[in-house]
């Protein structure tokens, strides 16, 4: 059969079902495994001859020692590497340390400036209770004034009108005079007349 002729290849699963149905299964498994085994022997045995070969070559040696100067090289490099990430944190931590002294400074400059706020906003406070004060204390002398205003006008206005009752009175007065006057006059000169009839009637005749 097929197995016979290539024994060193692998059991396909045709010819393991075929196997299976003629009642050799163990037979097929155990061939199978010694034939693994041998492979695996084999593998071993050329890769045992690759690697002496290569030792007494020197290749191994050789590539190890170029590959512990290359992890050198690498060490030497992220060493360097690690030296001037350091140097970069403590420059770092350096300007921060300087960013933090500037920010406190100028908290302490805000706060100052907002103690100073507080003061100037409770001295303004004080400054609009003593305008309130003051406000209504003008307030009151404003009313008092326009009593007073007030007051004045209406004994102006009587004595206004009492003036132009006086002078009123005064102009009647005066018109009274000189009605009276010229009264006088008129009977003055009536009795001058009635004097002069009186001493013409008197005088004898011749």
């Amino acid at each position: 059969n097929t197995r016979c002729l290539q024994p060193h290849k692998p059991v396909t699963k045709a010819q393991a079902a075929a196997a299976l149905t003629s009642g050799r299964m163990e037979e097929v498994i155990r061939d199978e495994l010694n034939r693994l085994e041998a492979e695996n022997q084999s593998q071993l045995s050329v890769m045992g001859e690759i690697m002496e070969e290569l030792i007494n070559r020197g290749d191994i040696k050789r590539y190890w020692e170029d590959k512990m100067k290359v992890e050198e090289i690498r060490e030497v490099a992220v060493d360097k590497q690690l030296q001037h990430v350091l140097q970069e944190l403590a420059n770092e931590k350096t300007d921060r340390e300087k960013e933090l002294a500037v920010l406190l400074k100028e908290r302490t400059a805000l706060e100052h400036q907002n103690q100073e706020l507080m003061n100037l906003r409770s001295e303004i406070d004080g400054m609009y209770d003593r305008l309130a004060m003051e406000s209504l204390e003008v307030m009151t002398e404003e009313q008092n004034l326009e009593k007073l205003s007030l007051d004045v006008n209406r004994k102006h206005q009587a004595v206004s009108e009492s003036k132009s009752y006086l002078e009123a009175e005064k102009e009647a007065l005066t018109m009274l005079r000189s009605w009276v006057e010229e009264e006088a006059a008129r009977v003055h000169e009536r009795a001058e007349v009635l004097e002069r009839a009186v001493r013409r009637w008197r005088v004898p005749a011749d």
